[in-house]
């Protein structure tokens, strides 16, 4: 009996320090190597160890950069950039590739670069190489209608 208990102690205590390395962000995952084509999931900072680290947003990689950082494409042709370790792979065999920009939404907290104002996201042009905002009716002279292309 007293062997079994002495046993249970170091088991307590590993997994007590090991929830210390993983909540105190001292683990990190293995970097992967992606390729141009492969699909992957973005991840996102977890707020406690119980959240779900990657976003359900499939991303397609554009570019790989000797630094590290992916040029990461989504369905609705916004480019998007961020480093390798922060990217999960994406195994599903039944990922859509095409490309449709009339998926294209304003992310939440998009300010306009000239009023400063978050609001209407829906009148609000964003650049395809910066992802700036710009409200339409900010601009000199102001658009009232979207255009068409990129």
């Amino acid at each position: 009996m007293p062997a079994a208990f002495d046993n249970l102690a170091i088991a307590q205590h590993r997994d007590t320090l090991r929830y210390e390395t993983i909540r105190g962000g001292g683990y990190r995952p293995s970097i992967r190597r992606f390729y141009v084509g492969d699909y992957v999931y973005l991840q996102q900072t977890a707020l406690t160890t119980l959240d779900v680290t990657a976003e359900r947003t499939i991303l397609r990689v554009r570019e790989v950069l000797p630094s590290g950082v992916l040029l990461l494409e989504g369905r609705d042709d916004v480019v998007w950039k961020d480093h390798v370790r922060n990217c999960a792979p994406c195994h599903l065999p039944n990922v859509d590739g095409t490309m449709d920009p009339s998926l294209a939404i304003v992310r939440a907290g998009l300010r306009c670069m000239l009023c400063g104002s978050v609001g209407q996201a829906a009148r609000m042009l964003v650049c395809d190489r910066c992802s700036r905002g710009w409200h339409m009716s900010c601009l000199t002279p102001p658009i009232y209608v979207i255009p068409a292309g990129r």
